[in-house]
């Protein structure tokens, strides 16, 4: 059981900007991803938390620790958006980050942090960091302000994943191993499942995930669910010219209610290693050609093309001293996201991003658009390796298995040695490595 309520943790909130990670001499590129759902949709908020559509005077003056109730919106915002900044840097000190930037719309807030990205719904957060931040640690004071701010008693599913570290000796805190996260997660979720995907250690990416429920929240009255009894996933490991299972490919048993979506949930990411060190050189600051920080981002998104993947996208990018580059970019309820380390003895690139690849890069010519994506991020990089894994959810008209492997074909200039697809609930996931 955890107590949200005594919190007892203490930190004093680190500079803006400050690079936690690099001041500890630990450039470790591979994020720690958490995604947290209050609820499956911002449509469906109101009624799975049992919010009211009024607004006190108490809840008006949450800002000093009142419990809301309302699902009324305050300058416009629901849900997490209304939680006030200063709260959030409090919460991200305890992880290790600041905030460098903010960008919104009328769907989503993006905050690009000093070692990566925050995305913040009215239903749900994504937070990602890289280096030796402590990310889970997060968890407890997400859950209790989301409580006191958003009057939110439940979650509904959540997600944590990452790609092995590079230097995991170096990590702290509950990310010391896979175990230690898996058992850090068990003690605030309820019905968490934890997967490892791939072959190579140091390829391998790892994935926690609850089932779709009314609250997986781990409360006192809580049975523990046996090992045994806890989510299944299938595994398919796909061979050149093999044969794909097709099985509930006619079906939508997706529970994100994607039948009032065109487009499926869908996440895809790309971890890249080995980069080209000529094509890095832009990503060093150079104060002949740009400045650092906001100025020098957008000196780099032109100079790499990065502005030209998604031209609808708001983009909001980053370029430190002496070296590396964020950057956040939505576009309506989307986004996408960059993070560059470019030092040759340890150089990694990641993006990622939820706009559904029928919609971003459906007119692609011989290629699929998965495939027509990930050429783009690849010419930017010119890594020697690399790993995608490609997560949707099922879908009435854009669910295929056979699709889903076909997508993660053989890319020119690369040899995939590892390619295989996992069928969780409600959702697939394909995961492919490639090396020069």
């Amino acid at each position: 059981m955890v107590n949200l309520s005594n919190n007892t943790t203490t930190t004093t909130t680190p500079t803006a900007g400050e690079n936690y990670s690099a001041q500890e001499g630990a450039f470790e590129g591979p994020e720690k991803l958490l995604e947290i759902w209050f609820s499956p949709s911002p449509e469906r908020l109101k009624d799975h938390q049992n919010l009211s559509s009024d607004e006190s005077e108490d809840d008006a003056n949450c800002v000093r620790n009142q419990r809301r109730r309302s699902h009324a919106p305050v300058e416009g915002k629901t849900g997490l958006r209304v939680i006030p900044r200063p709260v959030f840097d409090k919460m991200l000190a305890l992880v290790k980050c600041t905030v460098l930037n903010v960008i919104s719309n009328k769907d989503v807030d993006a905050y690009l942090l000093s070692e990566s990205s925050m995305f913040v719904y009215p239903h749900k957060m994504i937070l990602k960091t890289c280096g030796t931040t402590t990310l889970l640690l997060a968890v407890s004071r997400l859950l209790e302000i989301a409580k006191n701010y958003c009057g939110f008693e439940k979650v509904w599913r959540v997600f944590y994943s990452r790609k092995a570290f590079m230097f995991p000796e170096r990590q702290i805190g509950p990310h010391r191993s896979w175990d230690d996260e898996v058992k850090f997660l068990d003690k605030y979720f309820d019905a968490g499942s934890s997967y490892i995907v791939g072959k190579e250690r140091q390829d391998q990416w790892h994935l926690y995930m609850t089932k779709p429920s009314d609250d997986v929240l781990h409360h006192p009255s809580s049975r523990p669910i046996p090992p045994h009894l806890r989510g299944v996933m299938q595994e398919h490991e796909i061979a050149s010219g093999a044969s794909t299972p097709v099985t509930s490919d006619s079906e939508d048993p997706s529970p994100f209610g994607n039948a009032g979506h065109f487009h499926p949930d869908q996440t895809i990411e790309i971890h890249m290693t080995g980069l080209n060190q000529e094509k890095m050189k832009k990503f060093y600051h150079d104060a002949s050609q740009t400045e650092s920080g906001i100025p020098g981002g957008k000196w780099v998104d032109q100079q790499t093309g990065i502005d030209k993947l998604y031209p609808m996208a708001t983009l909001d990018s980053y370029l430190f001293e002496p070296c590396g580059y964020s950057s956040n970019a939505i576009w309506d309820d989307m986004y996408f996201n960059f993070h560059v380390t470019p030092e040759e003895e340890c150089s990694y690139a990641s993006f990622e991003t939820n706009i559904p690849v029928e919609k971003s890069h459906a007119n692609s010519g011989e290629q699929s658009p998965v495939e027509a994506l990930i050429t783009q991020v690849l010419d930017v990089f010119d890594p020697s390796s690399f790993t995608v894994t490609y997560f949707t959810s099922h879908h009435k008209e854009h669910h295929s298995h056979s699709h889903m492997v076909r997508s993660m074909s053989a890319l020119h200039g690369y040899k995939r040695t590892n390619r295989i697809l996992y069928e969780f609930d409600g959702y697939d996931l394909v995961y492919g490595h490639y090396a020069k």
